[in-house]
């Protein structure tokens, strides 16, 4: 019996979500998988052979403000492109662990399509482990892709205003310590934090060598010892959405279920007079 209990407190609530390499190595070619690479250049040089590149800045839109997300159409237009349908099987990978393609993880939920899973250690784990690249660049057949919104998934700044110190609502800062401080503004108008935010930083959810994702247990706790709570609401923010989607794809995998992004992010916070800032 003790075994069992320990067995189940390191297990993920959402083992679905995270898939190792062993896994797509044998799926890659599965007619209702698709690999996404998310890496920020390389493509060309190799990856994972039949996976379709798609660009870290390609789904937030610059020009879409306050939301950033891009719209139902051009999302469609998009997984089509990449061979992607409602019952595609979508699995992402990086070289950073999970920043780039836990934003996929996030719009696609956001979008009805939560059959999406990160390739745990992405690129790195892949190239450690010396498995078969690719440098063909696949050609698959259009998608049939209806985004279905679910606004559950999606914070805006007057929803975090109004988060603001209220129980049952914690708020999540995946940015740097220089970033909350203010010491490093990143081309923003002003820096600080919003008030009542907990600093969660991205990276302390992945081991630092592999890049993996910690433990169920060593994920928990690091949230739990913050007072972040699964019987509570949690918004993440960070810059422009990718640090804070790392937190909520870690919070999912554990069994946090209400769970948003504020998308506008600093860069709408911080560039917007009327919205509040604290400073150290």
């Amino acid at each position: 019996m003790i075994a069992v209990v320990a067995l189940l407190a390191m297990t993920y609530a959402h083992p679905e979500q995270l898939v190792d390499t062993d896994w797509v190595a044998a799926h890659a070619a599965d007619v209702n998988v698709r690999v996404v690479d998310m890496r920020q250049s390389g493509f060309a040089d190799g990856h994972v052979p039949g996976a379709v590149a798609l660009s870290p800045v390609a789904i937030r839109d610059a020009k879409a403000p306050p939301t950033f997300l891009p719209t139902p159409a051009a999302f469609d237009a998009m997984m089509a492109r990449l061979g992607i349908s409602n019952a595609t099987r979508v699995v992402v990978y990086d070289e950073r662990g999970g920043i780039y393609g836990a934003r996929l993880w996030w719009i696609l939920n956001y979008f009805g399509h939560p059959n999406v899973a990160l390739m745990n250690g992405g690129w790195l784990k892949w190239s450690a482990e010396h498995r078969p690249t690719s440098k063909e660049t696949p050609s698959p057949p259009a998608g049939q892709f209806t985004a279905k919104p679910q606004p559950k998934w999606l914070a805006t700044a007057s929803d975090v205003v109004a988060a603001i110190g209220k129980p049952g609502i914690r708020i999540v800062d995946a940015r740097t310590r220089n970033e909350i401080d203010g010491t490093d503004l990143r081309n923003i108008k002003r820096g600080g934090f919003i008030k009542s935010s907990t600093p969660v930083y991205w990276e302390d959810l992945l081991d630092p060598q592999a890049k993996t994702f910690k433990s169920a247990d060593e994920i928990r706790k690091l949230y739990e010892d913050r007072g972040i709570l699964p019987s509570q609401e949690v918004i993440a923010y960070c810059q422009v959405g990718m640090r804070a989607s790392v937190d909520l794809f870690a919070l999912h995998l554990v069994g946090y279920d209400k769970l948003r992004n504020y998308y506008g992010a600093w860069e709408e916070w911080g560039n917007r007079d009327d919205l509040p800032i604290e400073r150290k």
